[in-house]
């Protein structure tokens, strides 16, 4: 059931670097038009927001993980050590 959810969340993670990578194209293709959109800054900068909230979420629960297997490795060292 917890492999479900996780490459669920990792669909919602790998969209959210798609939108932020299509945003920054099309600014740059309008950019080098020189054309000056301010709805294209915008949307660039949004998903570039969203962007950032996607990396801190995975930043968190991979330092979560990473405590995680510390502890376990430890409690492992403590029963071979018993």
């Amino acid at each position: 059931m917890n492999s479900k959810k996780v490459s669920c969340e990792e669909v919602i993670k790998s969209n959210e670097f798609t939108s932020a990578d299509a945003a920054l194209k099309l600014l740059i293709s309008h950019k080098m038009k020189k054309n000056s959109d301010s709805t294209l800054e915008e949307n660039a900068q949004n998903e570039l927001q969203k962007l950032e909230v996607c990396i801190q979420d995975l930043e968190e629960g991979i330092e979560s993980l990473y405590r995680r297997l510390i502890k376990t490795r430890v409690s492992l060292l403590n029963i071979l050590n018993h």
